[in-house]
C-alpha cells in the first residue's frame, strides 16, 4: 500500500482491521446504507447522553417534509447561533441515527444547539434534490433562530451542501460561519489526491466516482456551483470558514483549493489538515482515537470565528 510510512498508527490499525472488506461501490444501495449504519455503530464513540435530543419534522412545503434531530447540549450558549448539520455518505448513504453521536459531540464541544437534517438521497433523488433540501432546511432554521443566526456545517457530501448553502445565502446575512469536514466541493474535476490516494484508505477514488454518478448522473450539470462550490464565480462575502482536510483522502486537494479560494477572496479561514488520516474520521472516533482531538480542534477553530 502506498504511503505506508505516513499513516498514523491508529489509522493503520483500523485499515488493517477492515482489510478485505468489499468496497462501497461493490454494494447495492440498500447494502451500502446498511453498511454505513453498521460501521458507525461499531467504530464511532457511544452517544453523549448529556446532550438532549428531539426528533422533529421540517415542513418544506405543502407536499414535502424532512426529518431532523435537534441537539441541545448542557451549558448551552442561549444567545448563540444554531448549527445546521448535513451528514456525509456520498449523497447516497447516511442518516440521523448514524450521525447521532457525532452531532452530540459537536453540540457539546461548541455549546451550541445543532439541527441535523435528513435530506433526500440519491439515486432516488438526484441533483439538485439534496441541495434544495439543505437550502430549504437552513432557511427554516434561520427563521427560527432569528438574529442569533446559523452556522452551516457538514462532512464529505454534506460539507459540500453546507458550502453551497453558504454561497446561496451570503447576500442575505444570517449565516455566520461554515464548518466543513473534508467536503466534496468539486464533482467536475479531480485533484491530484484522487490518484495519490486512489485506493487503500477506506474511501477510494472509484467509490467517489460511483457516488458522483449516482447524485449527478448528468455530466453537463457537474460544473454547477450548487454541486461544485469550488467552481463558483466569486467567493467574496462568504462567512468565515473552518475547513478540515485529511492527508490520505481523495478529496484532500479540492478541500485545500476551496480554503485557498476563500482566503484569496478575503474570507476569514481556519484551515486544518490531518496528516496520516483518512476520509471519514469524524465517524471513526472509537476505532481511531486521534480523530476526536482533530474534530475538537475544528470545533475550537469555529468558536474563534464567531
Amino acid at each position: 500500500m502506498a504511503h505506508s510510512k505516513s499513516v498514523a498508527p491508529d489509522v493503520r490499525a483500523f485499515l488493517d482491521m477492515i482489510a478485505g472488506q468489499p468496497p462501497f461501490r461493490s454494494l447495492s444501495v440498500a447494502d451500502a446504507r446498511a453498511a454505513v449504519r453498521q460501521l458507525a455503530a461499531a467504530v464511532d464513540l457511544p452517544a453523549d447522553l448529556s446532550v438532549e435530543s428531539e426528533d422533529i419534522v421540517l415542513d418544506i412545503d405543502r407536499t414535502r417534509q424532512l426529518a431532523a434531530r435537534v441537539f441541545v447540549p448542557p451549558g448551552i450558549a442561549v444567545a448563540g447561533p444554531t448549527i445546521v448539520y448535513f451528514h456525509g455518505g456520498g449523497w447516497t448513504t447516511g442518516d440521523l441515527d448514524s450521525y447521532d453521536s457525532l452531532c452530540r459531540s459537536i453540540a457539546a464541544c461548541t455549546k451550541l444547539r445543532l439541527v441535523s437534517v435528513d435530506y433526500r438521497l440519491a439515486p432516488e433523488a438526484t441533483f439538485p434534490a439534496a441541495y434544495e433540501d439543505a437550502l430549504a432546511a437552513t432557511k427554516l432554521v434561520l427563521a427560527a433562530a432569528g438574529t442569533r443566526g446559523v452556522i452551516v456545517a457538514g462532512d464529505s457530501a454534506g460539507g459540500g451542501l453546507a458550502a453551497a448553502v453558504a454561497h446561496e445565502l451570503r447576500r442575505e446575512g444570517g449565516v455566520l460561519a461554515q464548518l466543513l469536514l473534508y467536503p466534496v466541493v468539486d464533482v467536475a474535476g479531480r485533484g491530484g489526491s484522487y490518484s495519490e490516494c486512489a485506493a487503500g484508505f477506506l474511501l477510494e477514488a472509484a467509490d467517489m466516482e460511483c457516488f458522483i454518478d449516482s447524485y449527478v448522473p448528468d455530466r453537463a450539470q457537474r460544473r454547477d456551483w450548487r454541486c461544485s462550490p469550488l467552481l463558483a464565480e466569486s467567493f467574496e462575502g462568504l462567512p468565515p470558514l473552518v475547513l478540515l482536510t485529511c492527508g490520505l483522502d481523495p478529496l484532500r486537494d479540492e478541500g485545500r483549493s476551496y480554503a485557498a479560494s476563500c482566503a484569496k477572496a478575503g474570507v476569514d479561514v481556519h484551515f486544518i489538515e490531518a496528516p496520516g488520516h483518512i476520509h471519514g474520521i469524524a465517524m471513526l472516533r472509537r476505532a481511531i482515537p486521534s480523530s476526536q482531538g482533530i474534530i475538537d480542534r475544528a470545533c475550537a477553530g469555529l468558536m474563534t470565528l464567531l
